[in-house]
């Protein structure tokens, strides 16, 4: 943008960028200033302390030689004394001439920093090295008024510790003492008077810049609040119109180029949204119809979720009635053998029965668990190549010992040319148990379950498992509903009370899951025989797959 005579005319952002610059050129200087002179403030305060800790350390000497003083006397006149005292004393004087040397050496390394040169810190380190010399001579005549002890001639043993305590290199050491803890109380109380005349200086310059900062940030406000009202309000004009839907409206582009680019920008803008407002309509008519459809597929699946739901609520009921049946057992048997005196006969016959019942529990809660991850389509499978005949062996395994305790025989014939299928191991295992724990379940006592494992003689192409048994067989009008989940014939419920009607639909899905099939043939009175397929893999594709 230019001015009517032509000549450029700054932008909105280079004034503002200058304002800035001043306000933080004028606080870097205030506080430039600011902390040189707290640095000289803090460096006056802290070499005050350091004036303040050779003074007491003096004072401490001090006290301390006069405690060493009196020890002495009561040790030559026999009075109650610690022999050992002596030479404790003797060795707190060294520590804290130790302490005031490093004392002094900081003293004098602050002044060095500031320019300060000083005969003070040569006195001082020449005064301390006196009285370390002098308690360095304390030593011996300790040790020997601890070897003497008492002495008639007190007054002369007291005039040698009197010259040793004194007397140093020809000077008088209590002298000394006395007048070092003058002069460090005249160096504390000058570095006080320093650090104070420095504060004084930051509360000026602090107030000083205070205010200079406050009326320059006054100044250029006004300046800038002048220069930005009228397009601010355009601004807030044309906001408010776009607000109430009127895309029409259009923002001035005078004034600052800044100014003068974003209103040309929102008009642009304001043009474009007439524009997808249009589109939007076109397109929000498309989606209504959409959602119409999608509507109409949603309440179907609901409408289906809400039978499933239904199914499972039946399904949970049948379960928790099962479940109490055991559950009293349990309590029964539990209560039955707390009672009274009993053989331990007894006490085996009703832990058996709290084992059969915890069992049938057991099973029942884990085809509940089964369903619901059934239901839910959460069940995850691993499939890989498998050879069947090992999860085969596995539930034999396992389920062998239930037949045995049944009276059952179990006649297996396995063909032991080697076969692989695509499963889950885990799950075919289970798929197997499930199968042969039906067989054991349903036969009589003394009876056989026939299991025979091979290649299918009509489909060479698949792996044939078929468990038979000769128990009570299913009525055809219930084989049909063998598979429904939570369904348990008449004659089922009277051979065992205990079951839940979900082994075989169990089955049956995990079957399928793994690209296989299984079936039910039955003769009420004669036994049930389930046969179940996979399809095999040859041996040289399950290789290069591996």
């Amino acid at each position: 943008m230019r001015t009517a005579a032509g000549a450029p005319r700054p932008l909105f952002s280079t004034r503002l960028l200058i304002a800035f610059a001043l306000m933080a050129s004028l606080a870097v200087a205030q506080g430039g200033v600011a902390a040189w002179i707290a640095n000289r403030a803090e460096h006056q305060v802290l070499r005050g302390r350091v004036a303040g800790d050779l003074q007491s350390g003096f004072w401490e000497l001090s006290a301390t030689k006069q405690r060493l003083r009196a020890w002495s006397l009561r040790a030559l006149i026999g009075a109650n004394h610690a022999p050992g005292d002596g030479e404790m004393l003797r060795q707190r004087m060294a520590a804290t001439v130790v302490r005031l040397q490093t004392l002094s050496g900081q003293a004098a390394e602050m002044d060095r920093a500031v320019g300060i040169v000083s005969p003070e810190g040569a006195q001082r380190d020449d005064a301390l090295a006196l009285l370390a010399q002098s308690v360095v001579a304390l030593r011996a005549p300790i040790a020997e008024i601890n070897r003497r002890g008492p002495t008639q001639d007190a007054r002369s043993a007291w005039g040698q510790i009197e010259s040793v305590f004194d007397e140093g290199a020809g000077r008088d050491l209590r002298e000394l003492l006395n007048d070092r803890i003058r002069v460090e109380a005249e160096i504390l109380q000058r570095t006080r008077r320093a650090a104070d005349v420095y504060l004084e200086r930051v509360k000026i310059l602090s107030w000083t810049a205070t205010g200079t900062l406050g009326l320059t940030a006054l100044i250029l406000a006004l300046y800038f609040v002048r220069g930005l009202r009228r397009p601010l309000a355009a601004m807030s004009d044309g906001a408010k119109a776009f607000e109430r839907g009127q895309l029409n409206h259009r923002m001035p582009v005078g004034g600052f180029e800044e100014f003068a680019r974003f209103g040309a920008s929102i008009n642009r803008m304001a043009e474009e949204l007439s524009a997808r407002r249009e589109q939007e309509a076109e397109m929000r008519a498309g989606l209504e119809v959409q959602v119409a459809s999608r509507t109409r597929e949603l309440e179907t699946v609901l409408g289906e979720l809400r039978e499933v739901e239904a199914r499972r609520r039946q399904l949970l009921g049948d379960i928790s009635h099962e479940l109490r049946t055991p559950m009293t057992a349990i309590r029964g048997e539990a209560e039955v053998a707390l009672r009274g005196s009993k053989t331990i006969d007894d006490y085996r016959e009703a832990l058996t029965r709290i084992t059969q019942s915890s069992r049938q529990m057991g099973a029942l809660i884990e085809d509940l668990l089964m369903m619901a991850r059934s239901d839910a389509e959460v069940l995850q499978l691993n499939l890989a190549h498998v050879d069947p005949r090992d999860p085969l062996e596995e539930a034999l395994a396992s389920l062998s010992s239930v037949a045995h305790e049944r009276g059952l025989q179990l006649d297996v014939r396995i063909d032991d040319r080697q076969a692989w299928v695509k499963a889950d191991g885990q799950r075919l295992q289970q798929v197997i148990a499930l199968l042969l724990d039906n067989a054991i379940r349903y036969s009589h006592r003394g009876g056989t379950v026939r299991v025979r494992a091979g290649s299918d003689p009509d489909n060479p192409r698949r792996w044939r498992l078929e468990i038979a048994d000769q128990g009570i067989g299913i009525a055809p009008q219930d084989l049909a509903r063998a598979f429904e989940r939570g369904f348990r014939s008449a004659a089922a419920r009277a051979h065992r009370a205990d079951g839940t009607g979900l082994g075989l639909p169990i089955a049956r899905t995990l079957t399928e899951r793994q690209g296989g099939a299984l079936t039910l043939e039955s003769r009420e009175g004669e036994g049930t025989r389930a046969v179940l397929t996979l399809h095999l893999i040859d041996v040289p594709a399950m290789k290069e797959t591996a």
